[in-house]
């Protein structure tokens, strides 16, 4: 025999038992402990360990209203409420609508046009929602000017009390927040914005 042939032989022999044969799931368990325990764990194989959990999504509705909140601190929402005189009727607003007194709007001095508000009249407890689409009220006492639909509707054009609270429910694009949704207040937003998502939903009622 050859020294190359010598080799080639060798090398088989070696690697003989790495490719014998792998035990069969189905045959009874031989009683040799190695060859038991090769088995089980041919048989059985552990699981893969599980994925590293990944971090929970925020909430869009809580990073929706954790928005509102931020921005109900820089602005003011609550107060007097005025209302427009019959003499604006029919002229254009700040955003270059026509303005009517027959229509629910509303003016803010500073929220942004198109923005969307539920107020509520502290006096008789009625709530109605509008869209911003105009600039005022310039008077230092007064947060919001109504349309006199609006006023109308709230009893601000008569009760003495025209105290208003205003909840912003939508910026400039976005779809107005449903009318069923509990709107937690600032301290719960805040409170919650670092809670699971489930915990945010339960504090808004979704």
């Amino acid at each position: 025999m050859t020294k190359a042939a010598s080799i080639v032989l060798a090398a088989f022999v070696l690697a003989a038992p790495a490719v014998r044969a792998q035990p069969v799931c189905d045959e009874p368990i031989d009683p040799n402990p190695a060859a038991e325990l090769e088995q089980s764990m041919f048989c059985n194989p552990i699981d893969p360990p599980l994925e590293s959990v990944q971090p929970q999504q925020p909430d869009p509705l809580m990073q929706r209203l954790m928005r509102y909140a931020q921005l109900t601190m820089k602005h003011r929402l609550s107060g007097l409420a005025s209302y427009y005189s019959t003499f604006f009727d029919g002229r254009k607003t700040a955003n270059g609508e026509v303005y009517r007194n027959r229509r629910y709007s509303a003016a803010h001095l500073t929220l942004p046009l198109g923005s969307w508000v539920e107020v509520t009249s502290r006096a008789t407890g009625k709530k109605i929602r509008l869209r911003v689409n105009d600039r005022g009220p310039y008077a230092r006492k007064f947060v919001l000017d109504l349309s006199q639909a609006a006023a109308r509707f709230l009893g601000v054009d008569k009760t003495e009390d025209r105290y208003v609270d205003i909840r912003l429910i939508a910026l400039p694009g976005e779809k107005p927040l449903p009318e069923d949704l509990k709107i937690p207040s600032i301290e719960e937003i805040e409170a919650a914005a670092a809670q699971p998502a489930r915990q945010a939903q339960r504090l808004t009622g979704s």
